[in-house]
């Protein structure tokens, strides 16, 4: 009898000591991917020595790189950390709905202005003049901007200005858009 007890407790340690050792190994795999993952998440992006990026006080991060190509062409871009992810349940599709009223009216351009003025250019909506919302952000853009004239720039620069803040919401224009 003392012989089968000894067999029963020598399965056990050695069923233990395996449990032991999955636990251990599970640890230090954990460590090792926790300490590999931070060790990526500190180093930042290289910048393009060409790009000049700095912040103003309002705290707008800019970045500005100079192309040859396309030639006397501009792109305009604004990204806002407005996403679905960040809606409440109450708010569900109100940044993309906001996205879709920025074409239809801002602070310095009513209505359909701003597709008016960029068509006007050869800049077409939907091509040139877009935007979209993803889970954590909204970007605007404006592409193919003839950098020939005087003002023009100014204007891109105004509608972008207008995105970011000063999105007309006009009750007709609101109504409409729910038709």
């Amino acid at each position: 009898m003392p012989l089968l007890q000894m067999t029963i407790y020598s399965n056990k340690n050695k069923f233990a000591m395996k449990r032991n050792f999955v636990k251990y190994f599970s640890f230090c795999l954990l460590v090792l991917i926790t300490v590999n993952l931070s060790a990526q998440q500190l180093q930042p992006l290289p910048i393009d020595p060409k790009v000049r990026c700095g912040k103003l006080d309002n705290g707008l991060t800019y970045y500005i790189r100079v192309n040859k190509e396309p030639k006397q062409r501009a792109e305009f871009y604004i990204a806002q950390n407005i996403g679905a992810i960040l809606e409440n349940d109450n708010q569900n599709g109100l940044a993309h709905f906001l996205e879709h009223m920025a074409f239809n009216g801002t602070k310095n351009f009513s209505g359909k202005g701003i597709i008016k003025y960029f068509e006007t250019l050869g800049i077409k909506f939907g091509a040139d003049i877009n935007a979209y919302t993803d889970l954590d952000k909204t970007v605007y853009n404006i592409s193919n901007v003839p950098t020939v004239r005087d003002g023009i720039i100014d204007s891109a620069l105004l509608v972008l200005h207008d995105w970011s803040g000063f999105i007309s919401l006009d009750l007709l224009v609101l109504r409409l858009a729910q038709v």
